[in-house]
């Protein structure tokens, strides 16, 4: 666990090391996005911050407060209709590369909860879309504008740690969905792409942060299908002991920014070395130092990739997903 006050001092350092940034944002107009770019606009200085969100008017509203926050920032509002939709996705991503000369941090964390299988007009589940398949699209559209930042840092917020089964034949969970099912495999999903992504050309110095919450107050749990009394129980009971005993959307929002720009989280070349101002880089999702794609908890603490990662990785699915993906992106966009 990192505490918090670790968290707040290396954020509250900011602005004398990240003058002038240009990040992305996509989920940040509510829950823990939205505390992750209060943070970041918090804590820099004259930041450059495109928010990508569904209500025109919502975001106008978000950046008056944002200017309030920090006078120097350049706000810009990227509409996005319905990110379970990849077109909608590109079409955001597509207006950020045509005006943007860089990008140094990516932060990705939109939701939605589906109790049962909803296929798009895209065909693909609605839940893997917004989680998984969007959110790719906004990584692959603005990866020449991340590599041309020094020290580019992707983030997307998800279940680090909650990998469970795939499907090579079934990426899609047309005959596999379920709640659990859903989760375990946009988690898998996410982590093998980002592990297969850092190993391109030109992605050296990409460095990604694949982040877990953990239980976080405040942020609703609106579950599409679930039935009106079942909706209740949620909203009555579990909803509650979330704001009781999880994260404020203040801290969690903190937490996504440390991870988003401490040092721990950098890229290092092979036999660098760890020693970064007193501070160790983290060990990656391969075990390995460095190694660029890290996967974050709630409390800010490093794992590494558990039996379920390790079982695809031998399996070789990791490249299996990667074609799909790219192939699905390439399918949808035409």
């Amino acid at each position: 666990m990192v505490p918090y006050k670790e968290i707040q001092s290396n954020n509250t350092s900011l602005p004398q090391s990240t003058s002038n940034l240009t990040a992305v944002f996509v989920g940040g107009t509510n829950g823990i996005g939205l505390g992750a770019l209060r943070a970041l606009t918090k804590h820099t200085d004259s930041p450059t911050i495109y928010i990508v969100g569904r209500s025109q008017s919502s975001l106008e509203k978000l950046i008056s407060e944002l200017k309030t926050l920090n006078k120097t920032g350049t706000f810009i509002p990227v509409h996005a209709a319905d990110l379970t939709l990849v077109k909608d996705a590109s079409q955001a991503a597509n207006q950020i590369a045509k005006d943007a000369k860089k990008i140094d941090l990516l932060i990705m964390s939109p939701g939605y909860i589906s109790a049962g299988r909803e296929e798009s007009s895209e065909e693909l589940d609605k839940v893997t879309a917004i989680r998984f398949y969007s959110r790719m699209r906004f990584l692959v559209t603005l990866a020449p504008l991340l590599r041309a930042s020094s020290s580019p840092r992707v983030i997307t917020v998800l279940a680090s740690g909650q990998e469970g089964q795939l499907w090579p034949d079934d990426f899609r969970l047309k005959d596999h969905y379920s709640l659990i099912n859903a989760g375990g495999a946009s988690s898998s999903m996410t982590t093998l792409f980002l592990e297969e992504f850092a190993k391109k050309p030109g992605n050296e110095k990409m460095s990604f942060v694949h982040i877990y919450p953990g239980m976080v107050g405040g942020t609703g749990l609106k579950i599409t299908g679930l039935g009106p009394w079942l909706q209740r129980l949620v909203d009555w009971v579990v909803v509650p002991l979330m704001k009781l005993f999880g994260y404020t959307i203040e801290e969690a929002g903190e937490r996504v920014l440390f991870a988003a720009t401490s040092e721990k989280f950098r890229r290092v070349e092979s036999g660098e070395g760890v020693g970064i101002q007193g501070q160790g880089v983290a060990k990656g999702s391969d075990g390995e130092a460095g190694s660029g794609v890290y996967l974050v908890q709630g409390d800010s603490s490093v794992i590494t990739g558990g039996k379920a990662l390790k079982k695809l990785r031998e399996e070789g699915v990791g490249e299996k997903l990667y074609q799909h993906t790219m192939e699905e992106l390439e399918r949808i966009e035409k």
